[in-house]
């Protein structure tokens, strides 16, 4: 056994072979630092010139309960989603149709695509209201100008719907 052990090692040690080194000197390889528009943590949301990558959105908008996904299908493009809890689904779409409707959008309306399904999308805004669950799944498409942007928005969705809850328990 250790006869085995010895020719092994002697194998071993012919098998490496050193090379001549390059007369080429080597190349400084300096630390280069993740391109972050904002290094601070927590300010993401509050930084205007924040460049809206996923990563930086997702960042944004985790504190808010926001999620970056795709959907299978047509649609696999990723976007941003909560999934809100209503008690009448109707109404909290019609406030979120109210508020946010543009001017030159076409086709802002909510539509019934099963019977307990309801659809409507207006600035970009997807809704789909579950009458069966009773929830309001909210998508925003990852097209804004900045992270601030996407953070505004959620902030302008979240308010219409805890207010609309508010008005119909009241």
């Amino acid at each position: 056994v250790d006869a085995m052990r010895a020719s092994a090692r002697v194998a071993s040690a012919r098998a490496v072979v050193k090379r001549a080194r390059d007369a080429r000197p080597t190349r400084a390889r300096a630390f280069v630092p993740p391109i972050v528009p904002n290094p601070r943590q927590g300010d993401d949301d509050a930084n205007a010139d924040a460049a809206p990558t996923l990563p930086n959105i997702e960042r944004a908008l985790a504190p808010h309960g926001w999620a970056i996904g795709a959907e299978r299908g047509y649609d696999d493009t990723p976007h941003a989603f909560k999934i809100f809890k209503v008690r009448d689904g109707h109404h909290t779409l019609e406030q979120l149709q109210e508020a946010l409707y543009v001017s030159d959008e076409r086709g802002c309306r909510i539509r019934r695509e099963t019977q307990s399904l309801f659809y409507m999308c207006c600035d970009g805004v997807r809704c789909r209201l579950n009458e069966g669950k009773k929830e309001i799944v909210v998508e925003m498409p990852c097209d804004l100008d900045s992270v601030g942007a996407y953070v505004a928005k959620a902030k302008v969705i979240e308010d219409i719907i805890k207010s609309s809850q508010k008005k119909r328990a009241s």
